[in-house]
């Protein structure tokens, strides 16, 4: 933007109808330096209003016969012109950024930020920041009068100013609201591409994962065609859509065979999965203990790759990227922990029935895990790495019954307990509802296909 110096001129300046043509045009692109674009079509007609008639003398900017010194007129009907500068932004917190940068870096007074810190009760709720947050201001010529900003999903710090300029803070309570959503799709590359098609997070597709882990392995028996559809919460708060919530019923039809999951909180408030039929989802021991891995090496005799030599290969390597956690198979206890010749980094977990499961070629180990440790099924354990004997990174699982070596693809594991008598003709009328729910999402439009 051009900005114009402004020269007084030799002879004090009557009206403005006296002001030379050019001189206005001057004052005017000076005044949109200062004012900006936007605010110069009413400014530039109040000023030249505010200069047409001359005030009484011995106000400050006025010579004894009554005229207004050039300077001091503009910056009069500039300021009339104006009135309060008043302004509403709207902060996303970047990374390393404070309260104090932000106020600095937008000329706000940290003396009104101090005030605000010494509020009770509120300093956490105030500072604590993370990338992404949002923090909504308003001001009025530099001094601020609110401060807003969500600290939880339910909840939002509400900071404002009085007439007498006193600050005061209130904690606003958020109401959630959940709402259903159907889903039905149809696999055709994968089912991350497929969720997002349909508008769903990454997140569901894990969930989906999660609730159908102990029947199908979604890294190696996922098949273009195969298709799902879901019941599944969302998460709504004033109005606004805040995320995915979880799944309540679902169906997927792997290879021709068809799984149904039903969602049914127990009244110690866990919530398990369940067939129609009231049987358990959840089962001893999962197929795999990393999610969406490839089989890398199967159990059996294989050509060691950097022994040289064929050896039994008594376990299954799943590949798959250093970090990936990895979970444990079963409930179980730590029997070991630490590094062992070719393992590496490993942990042994013993389970009941003589049953012990092996977890090799760690990359780390997941905190607070010791020896003689209680863990649940798919709690984590560690993380995938290449620590021993091993050309990539990989994770080299083991299932061992009274010490003999078993192919833990061919392990099929008893299901938990069904649901109770007790609970049965509760467990029947929420599944009639959720039933119902997956039977009008499968007869909706088409599934859609992630390309």
């Amino acid at each position: 933007m051009e900005t114009v110096a402004v020269q007084p001129p030799a002879a004090p300046i009557a009206t403005a109808d006296a002001a030379p043509r050019g001189l206005r045009r001057r004052l005017r692109l000076a005044l949109a330096a200062l004012l900006g674009t936007a605010a110069l079509a009413g400014a530039g007609v109040a000023v030249f209003e505010a200069l047409r008639p001359d005030p009484p003398a011995g106000l400050p900017g006025v010579t004894a016969a009554g005229q207004v010194e050039p300077t001091a007129r503009l910056a009069a009907a500039a300021a009339a012109a104006i009135g309060p500068l008043e302004s509403a932004v709207k902060v996303v917190v970047r990374r390393n950024d404070t309260l104090d940068s932000i106020f600095r870096r937008l000329s706000l007074s940290v003396e009104d930020l101090a005030t605000i810190r010494s509020l009770p009760g509120i300093r956490q709720s105030l500072d604590f920041l993370k990338p992404g947050d949002v923090v909504k201001l308003s001001s009025l010529n530099g001094g601020l009068t609110s401060l807003e900003r969500r600290v939880s999903e339910t909840a939002t710090l509400s900071v404002t100013r009085a007439a007498d300029g006193e600050f005061a803070a209130n904690i606003i309570k958020n109401s959630l609201e959940i709402r259903t959503a159907p889903l039905h799709g149809r696999i055709s590359s994968s089912l991350f591409k497929t969720m997002n098609d349909l508008g769903a997070s990454d997140q569901v597709a894990l969930q989906l994962a999660e609730v159908f882990r102990y029947d199908i392995d979604f890294a190696q028996e996922l098949q273009p065609g195969d298709t799902f559809t879901i019941v599944l919460e969302k998460v709504w708060r004033d109005g606004e859509f805040v995320r995915d919530g979880e799944i309540l019923a679902a169906e997927f039809v792997n290879n021709g065979r068809t799984y149904r999951a039903l969602r049914y909180t127990l009244p110690d408030g866990r919530r398990e999965y369940y067939t129609p039929d009231g049987k358990s989802l959840r089962k001893a021991f999962l197929l795999a203990p990393v999610q969406f891995s490839r089989i890398s090496s199967g159990f059996g005799l294989r050509w060691h790759p950097i022994l040289n030599h064929m050896r039994a290969h008594q376990g299954i390597d799943y590949a798959a990227p250093v970090g990936t956690p990895i979970r444990a198979a079963g409930d179980g206890r730590v029997a070991f922990r630490g590094v062992q010749g070719g393992y590496g980094n490993v942990v042994m977990l013993q389970h009941s029935g003589g049953v012990e499961t092996v977890y090799g070629h760690m990359s780390g180990f997941a905190p607070a895990l010791y020896v003689g440790k209680h863990v649940a099924q798919g709690e984590l354990i560690g993380y995938v790495g290449m620590t021993g004997l091993a050309t990539g990174p990989h994770l080299h699982y083991e299932y061992r019954v009274g010490g003999v070596h078993r192919n833990p693809a061919s392990i099929k594991t008893l299901p938990a307990e069904p649901i109770t008598a007790a609970l049965r003709a509760d467990f029947d009328a929420k599944s009639a509802t959720l039933l119902a729910g997956l039977a009008a999402a499968t007869q909706q439009n088409p599934p859609i296909a992630g390309r």
